[in-house]
C-alpha cells in the first residue's frame, strides 16, 4: 500500500495562523467508527490546544462518534448509560466526565415545526426570508400568510424551503410582478417537482 504523507503539522499551522475557531466536519456518516477512532485524538488536540470548536454533522453523528470513542479506548468519556451498565455487571466504572455528545457538538437537521406547540419558529424563518428578499412590490407577510402551504410542500425542511422561496422569487422577477403569491409558489413547486 502507498503511504500517505502526514499533513497534521501544515494543517495545524494554517488553522493556528488563520485563528480558526470553528471546524465543521460534514457527512460524518460516510466514515466508519474505526476510521473515526484513529482521528479523534487529533480533533481533541485541536479543541484542547488551539481552542477550535468542532461540529460533526451527518446522519447518526452522535451514535457514530460514541462508537468511535469506545473503539479508541477512551474510557474516561464513557456515557452515563455505559457506566450504569458496567456497575450492574459488577465491574467498577471509570470516572465519568460529560458524554461525547456534550464534549463534541453535533447538529441534527430536523424539520422546522409548525404545530400548536411551536407555531412561531417556522413563521420567524419566513419573516426572515421576507426581510431579505429584494423584490420591489413584495407585500407585507407575503410568505407568512402561506405558512401552512409552504410547510406542507417542503415538509418543514429548511433546504427545500429555501429552494421553493428562491425559485418563487426568480419567477416573480421574470414575470415582473416582483411579489410572491400563491401563483409563484405553485409554479416554483411544480418546477422543483
Amino acid at each position: 500500500m502507498r503511504r500517505h504523507q502526514d499533513v497534521t503539522l501544515p494543517v495545524n499551522y494554517v488553522l493556528e495562523t488563520a485563528q480558526t475557531r470553528l471546524l465543521l466536519i460534514d457527512d460524518i456518516n460516510r466514515a466508519s467508527p474505526q476510521h473515526l477512532a484513529n482521528v479523534l485524538p487529533y480533533f481533541d488536540y485541536l479543541r484542547d490546544k488551539l481552542g477550535i470548536s468542532i461540529v460533526f454533522c451527518g446522519t447518526g453523528a452522535s451514535h457514530r462518534l460514541h462508537q468511535a470513542r469506545i473503539l479508541a479506548g477512551d474510557l474516561i468519556r464513557v456515557s452515563e448509560e455505559n457506566r450504569v451498565r458496567l456497575e450492574r455487571w459488577g465491574r467498577p466504572a471509570e470516572p465519568v466526565s460529560p458524554s461525547p455528545t456534550a464534549l463534541l457538538p453535533v447538529t441534527w437537521l430536523h424539520p422546522l415545526p409548525l404545530d400548536t406547540k411551536d407555531d412561531e419558529t417556522f413563521r420567524r424563518v419566513l419573516a426572515s426570508f421576507e426581510a431579505d428578499l429584494s423584490l420591489y412590490r413584495l407585500e407585507e407577510n407575503a410568505l407568512s400568510k402561506h405558512a401552512v402551504t409552504l410547510h406542507q410542500r417542503t415538509g418543514g425542511y429548511f433546504k427545500a424551503l429555501t429552494y421553493v422561496i428562491s425559485t418563487a422569487a426568480v419567477i416573480a422577477i421574470q414575470s415582473g410582478s416582483e411579489n410572491i403569491t400563491m401563483k409563484e409558489i405553485d409554479t416554483a413547486t411544480a418546477q422543483l417537482g
